[in-house]
């Protein structure tokens, strides 16, 4: 099914941003899509896989990675017909063409909205630490759940770290829970990359993490647009950004504990279980589960 689902959407997309469908085989038991070649891989190869340790993402083109993969979006939720939501944003389906441009890639969760539709309500599939919480517990899927998984996605491109952090073998802690108070402090050098060295420019560093956080705000209606991401991650709106910047959630730091006293992120539930996919990018060293 996925298969078929995944020929279907490929067939209907073109943006330089989305990975192109070249050809496909389905005989017998044999199924096979055949894409552009990509060298450089995954944005998961290089933020946490086997090219980490080589520091090829400057910032410039942490931004362009950012930008181009919003604008791939973007086409998804708002030029193509019917209007597509991808259910799987992450790092590994982030591929990189031979100039390290993004090309969001793999659409077999992927789902068409039909017209006057807000949302489709269905199985959850997806990877944990990227699912938008109502759809994790509803099934409720629309736009606005991309565009959440896409705000976890910018933290990682912007701090290097994993959207679930280990923090020891009963506590993990969401990416989320560790920006969100040192924006709130203002201290943006604490959540760059080390590897870039201090080697970025601050108020692009500044759009890329509000601009997450708001993305990844629990309640949806809250969530901007993709249209709105790509806006402010160009910087072409400095009232949106200024308001965005003053909102109540940047006011005080989130509290960290439940009324119990326990951690938020205390492993003494098992995780939300859901259908996750291993995608055909990932490495090894994946990180979904």
């Amino acid at each position: 099914m996925e298969f078929a689902v995944e020929v279907e959407i490929l067939a209907r997309v073109r943006h330089r941003n989305l990975l192109s469908l070249r050809g496909y085989c389905a005989e017998g038991q044999e199924r096979l899509i055949v894409y552009d070649y990509m060298p450089n891989l995954s944005l998961l190869s290089h933020l946490h896989g086997s090219h980490s340790s080589e520091c090829l993402l400057d910032w410039k083109r942490r931004m362009d990675i950012a930008i181009g993969s919003a604008e791939g979006i973007v086409y998804l939720h708002h030029q193509a017909t019917p209007h597509i939501i991808h259910r799987d944003i992450k790092a590994s389906n982030v591929l990189l063409d031979s100039d390290f441009q993004a090309r969001v890639a793999d659409f077999g969760f992927a789902k068409l909205i039909p017209d006057g539709a807000t949302h489709v309500t269905t199985k959850v599939k997806g990877t944990l630490g990227y699912l938008a919480p109502e759809y994790a517990m509803l099934g409720k899927a629309n736009e606005s759940c991309d565009v959440y998984s896409f705000g976890i996605l910018l933290l990682e491109l912007a701090s290097g770290k994993k959207p679930i952090e280990k923090l020891s073998s009963t506590v993990k802690r969401p990416i989320v829970d560790w920006a969100l108070p040192l924006v709130c402090d203002r201290k943006f050098s604490e959540i760059a990359d080390p590897r870039l060295n201090g080697d970025y420019v601050e108020e692009e560093l500044k759009r890329v993490v509000f601009t997450a956080l708001i993305c990844a705000q629990n309640q949806p209606e809250k969530r901007p647009t993709m249209l709105d991401v790509v806006e402010l991650l160009k910087g072409e709106s400095k009232d949106k950004f200024s308001q965005i910047e003053n909102d109540e959630l940047f006011k005080s730091p989130p509290a960290i504990e439940n009324s119990d006293g326990k951690s938020a992120a205390e492993d003494d539930s098992p995780d939300l279980i859901v259908e996750v996919k291993e995608s055909k990018h990932d490495l090894k060293d994946n990180t979904s589960v």
